[in-house]
């Protein structure tokens, strides 16, 4: 997996900046996201999807619910910080036309495998502000530590079941450009997460329109789109794609 002293060259980077807020500001949000689940993990000899076809898991696509809040500060040389969550979690059920080996358990040809597929995690955010006018640009890190899990049991055998989680802390960098539409309260903003180094990367990126009220109370929504490779990490190898529309209710102040 991504090694610490990435980690460490990012902050020296970013704590040499000099940019800040000019005032103390508050930004929250909450919402949901219904992503598509694609792609594939592998645990053992069998490679395993999460779509609809053959030998994969058919994982339900459903609301994930998200919530973020972002403290902004005029001290210089002190980033700013973000926190967010995100819930990534569904199931589903698929048989497999082969023998599926998966956390040391060996599941028979023709079973039917019921899936619980969790890629929860929280993001705590470090970063300067560097432009704050109607273009808005934020660069810093994010430190992405997920605690999830997947889970296969047998249809026809419910004592027939197997767990690998993945309990990783990934550095990605960090990047968000906010647009204004002077005295309309609208806005056009990109964000993107992003890290590849030992094979691993990590892409998250979401593109949206925003309103915000006088009073602060807004709203937001667009794509977003989040992208996994991982090559065995706590013996699991992944390559999974999430996308799908989100919207969040905002305020700021």
């Amino acid at each position: 997996m991504i090694k610490k002293p990435i980690v460490l060259a990012t902050l020296s980077v970013l704590f040499s900046a000099l940019s800040h807020a000019d005032t103390l500001g508050v930004y929250a949000g909450t919402g949901n996201w219904k992503p598509e689940f694609k792609g594939n993990f592998q645990d053992g000899t069998t490679q395993i999807g999460l779509g609809s076809g053959t030998n994969s898991l058919n994982i339900e696509e459903k609301n994930q619910t998200n919530f973020y809040i972002a403290l902004e500060h005029p001290i210089p040389f002190l980033p700013n910080f973000k926190l967010a969550t995100l819930d990534l979690e569904s199931g589903g059920s698929g048989t497999f036309n082969q023998v599926v080996n998966f956390g040391g358990q060996n599941f028979t040809i023709n079973d039917t495998l019921v899936s619980s597929f969790d890629l929860s995690h929280q993001d705590f955010v470090f970063y300067y502000e560097l432009l704050d006018n109607w273009v808005n640009l934020d660069l810093g890190l994010t430190l992405r530590k997920f605690d999830g899990f997947v889970t296969l049991t047998s249809q026809n055998n419910a004592s027939d079941t197997a767990t690998e989680t993945f309990d990783e802390t990934i550095p990605m960098l960090y990047g968000k450009a906010r647009f204004d539409l002077p005295l309309t309260g609208l806005s056009f903003n990109a964000d993107i997460n992003y890290i590849s180094a030992s094979g691993d990367t990590v892409t998250d990126t979401a593109f949206y329109v925003g309103y915000e009220t006088s009073v602060g109370l807004g709203i937001e929504g667009g794509v977003r789109t989040f992208s996994l490779e991982v090559d065995d990490a706590n013996d699991l190898s992944a390559d999974l794609d999430f996308e799908g529309a989100f919207v969040h209710v905002t305020f700021h102040f």
